[in-house]
């Protein structure tokens, strides 16, 4: 999979986050795969993702969102479009 897979816009608020080049963002990045990826980092890449799509993840859920590739399929299970 390559960092082409993932939407640009998501893409670029992991990558500022998480201060790591776009390139690095890929759907297998997660917790575990990127070292700056911790829990205050998580929580601010999920409250800047809600802001930019527009949605609001299950408070229960959002522990769960720990790769790119769950956060992608969350933000299409809530309809919106990548």
């Amino acid at each position: 999979m390559s960092p082409q897979q993932v939407p640009s816009s998501l893409r670029d608020i992991l990558a500022d986050i998480l201060e790591i080049s776009p390139d690095e963002v890929t759907p297998e990045a997660g917790v575990g795969t990127v070292d700056s990826w911790d829990s205050f980092r998580h929580l601010q890449a999920i409250l800047a993702i809600e802001g930019e799509y527009g949605v609001q993840f299950d408070p229960q859920r959002i522990a769960e969102l720990t790769t790119v590739a769950l956060i992608q399929t969350e933000l299409e299970a809530k309809g919106v479009a990548l």
